[in-house]
C-alpha cells in the first residue's frame, strides 16, 4: 500500500516498530497480549494483503507450538500439578507460560515482517545515514544479504541442473561434489560482486562528505497528528507499567484475571498506540471504497 502507515515519516514508523516489540515483551497480561497479536495480523494483511504473512505464518506456528509443548517438559515450576511424566510434574503454570512465552515470540516475528514491509533499505538509510552512515550502510546490507544469496542459489542450482547437475541417480559423492562446486560459484559470485561494490562506492566518494538522500521526507499534518497520539499514548502506556498494569504473574500459582477502571483506561491506551497503522490504513482503503462505489 503506497499511502495510510508506508506514507509516515520513517523515523515516527521506526518508533512504532521498535515501541511494539517492546510491548509484546514487557507486557505479560493475556489481555494485552492476544490483542497485540491480533493487532500485529491485521496489520500485515492491511500493507499486502496478507502475502509475506503467508509465507512464514506455517513456520512461526510451528515454532510456537513447539515452545507450548517443550516449556511444560523442561519446567516443573508450579504449584497446581496435572500430572507425572516419569517423576517430572507437569504444572498448569508452566503450561501457561508457554503459551504466554509462544505468542509473545509470534507477535515479535510478525512485527519484523511488517518491519520489513514499510521500512525500505531507503528509508532506513534516511533515519540512520545522517548521524551513523556506516553503521546504517553495513545493517542495510547485513539485512539484504540472505535474500540475496537465496536467489543467487536458486539460479546457480537452475544453471546446474540444466547442465545435468543434482540428477536422482546420482550417488552421494556425486551429491557432494557438486553441492561444494554451487557453493563454491555462490561465494565466488558474491565477493566478486561486494568488491564491485565497493569499489564503486569509493570512487563516487562514499563517506567523504554527509550523505544525502535522493528522497527528501517531510514532516507533514498528519505526521504531527501520529507524533502527538503516539506521544500521549506511550506516556500512558509507560506510566501504567509503574503501577503493575498489563501484568500477570504465572508462578508460584495463576494471577487472578482482573479488570479494573484503571487497567481499562491503560488498556485502551495501549490499543490506541499499536493500532495506529490499522487505522491509517483503514482510511485510505475506505477512501478506495467511497470513489469506486462512485464510478
Amino acid at each position: 500500500m503506497s499511502n495510510g502507515f508506508s506514507s509516515i515519516h520513517p523515523l515516527l514508523c521506526f518508533i512504532y516498530f521498535i515501541s511494539t516489540c517492546i510491548a509484546c515483551m514487557i507486557f505479560t497480561h493475556p489481555f494485552y497480549l492476544y490483542t497485540i497479536l491480533v493487532i500485529v495480523v491485521l496489520l500485515n494483511w492491511s500493507l499486502d494483503g496478507g502475502k509475506a504473512l503467508n509465507k512464514v505464518i506455517r513456520g512461526y506456528l510451528v515454532l510456537a507450538v513447539v515452545i507450548c509443548v517443550l516449556n511444560p517438559i523442561f519446567s516443573s515450576k508450579g504449584a497446581t500439578i496435572l500430572f507425572y511424566i516419569q517423576d517430572h510434574a507437569v504444572t498448569v503454570e508452566s503450561m501457561v507460560f508457554g503459551v504466554q512465552w509462544a505468542i509473545t515470540l509470534l507477535s515479535i516475528l510478525l512485527v519484523f515482517v511488517a518491519y520489513n514491509l514499510v521500512m525500505t533499505p531507503d528509508r532506513f538509510l534516511y533515519v540512520f545515514a545522517s548521524f551513523a552512515p556506516k553503521s546504517a550502510f553495513v545493517v542495510t546490507v547485513t539485512l539484504r544479504f540472505v535474500p540475496l544469496l537465496k536467489r543467487r542459489l536458486s539460479e546457480i542450482m537452475t544453471v546446474q541442473k540444466i547442465q545435468g547437475s543434482y540428477l536422482k541417480r546420482s550417488s552421494k559423492r556425486q551429491k557432494m561434489r557438486d553441492g561444494m562446486e554451487t557453493l563454491y560459484t555462490l561465494i565466488t559470485w558474491s565477493l566478486e560482486e561486494g568488491l564491485q561494490t565497493a569499489n564503486s562506492m569509493r570512487a563516487r566518494g562514499y563517506g567523504v562528505r554527509k550523505r544525502t538522500s535522493a528522497t527528501i521526507y517531510e514532516l507533514t499534518r498528519n505526521d504531527y497528528i501520529v507524533m502527538w497520539i503516539m506521544a500521549v499514548t506511550g506516556v500512558v502506556s509507560i506510566s501504567g507499567l509503574f503501577l503493575g498494569l498489563g501484568q500477570y504473574e504465572v508462578y508460584p500459582q495463576l494471577q487472578k484475571l482482573e479488570w479494573t477502571p484503571l487497567m481499562m483506561l491503560h488498556f485502551l491506551s495501549v490499543f490506541i498506540f499499536v493500532s495506529i497503522p490499522i487505522f491509517l490504513n483503514g482510511k485510505v482503503l475506505l477512501q478506495w471504497h467511497i470513489i469506486r462505489s462512485r464510478m
